[in-house]
């Protein structure tokens, strides 16, 4: 059995914008791919509201994905696949950083993967890496809670920024790439997170994907 580990912020985890809590299991788009790869994978979801590539946030400690990154990736090795799907939360106001910015976080991450994951595979090769660009945030950013926080229009121009950038990354290092914009969009309530039938399609457009990449190794 293959294992799939999908690494990322609140939209990884299952963050429901309707009332602030989780969503059920079974409804979240990895318990989705899970489902879909009918007992050919294992998937472990680490997603961790907040998260960012590398950068601390002084407000929510702990959200760094760059500094847990490497003790996630030996405490869950031997890994077959990752799944990296970052940036939402580099765009907030208070980071004050542009899509070239947090592509070159990207890069770290990428490299990180690249560098541990061979290490607890007994062939010794690197996992395969499938870089997932963000859904983009919503339009109506100004009209809800966190409008502010993200930084309103700021963030949805440079969300829209992010996709190219991270195909750029992708191909230098000849990983796989997904643009999840391209499948899902979010939620009216926040602008920001995956409604449940935004999982269900985001879900089953990253099983494809994953079913893809696994087959050919």
């Amino acid at each position: 059995m293959k294992t799939i580990l999908c690494y990322g912020d609140s939209n990884t985890y299952g963050y429901n914008p309707e009332n602030g809590f989780r969503y059920p299991y079974d409804l979240r788009w990895t318990s989705i791919l899970e489902k879909n790869m009918e007992g050919r994978a294992r998937v472990i979801p680490e997603g961790l509201n907040g998260r960012t590539t590398c950068f601390e946030d002084e407000i929510r400690p702990g959200r760094n994905g760059f500094a847990y990154l490497e003790p996630c990736l030996h405490s869950h090795g031997p890994l077959d696949l990752v799944v990296l799907m970052l940036g939402t939360n580099d765009l907030k106001i208070r980071f004050q950083l542009t899509p070239m910015d947090i592509g070159k976080a990207i890069e770290r991450l990428i490299k990180k993967i690249l560098e541990i994951t061979p290490q607890k595979r007994e062939d010794g090769k690197p996992a395969e890496i499938l870089l997932v660009s963000p859904i983009l945030i919503g339009e109506n950013i100004r009209e809800v809670a966190d409008g502010e926080t993200m930084g309103f229009e700021r963030a949805c121009e440079y969300s829209r920024r992010l996709a190219p950038v991270y195909k750029e990354w992708a191909d230098r290092y000849g990983i796989h790439f997904m643009d999840a914009a391209q499948f899902a969009e979010p939620s009216e309530k926040d602008a920001c997170h995956l409604s449940a039938k935004g999982h269900r399609k985001l879900g089953e457009a990253i099983s494809k994907a994953c079913e893809n990449i696994l087959g050919a190794i």
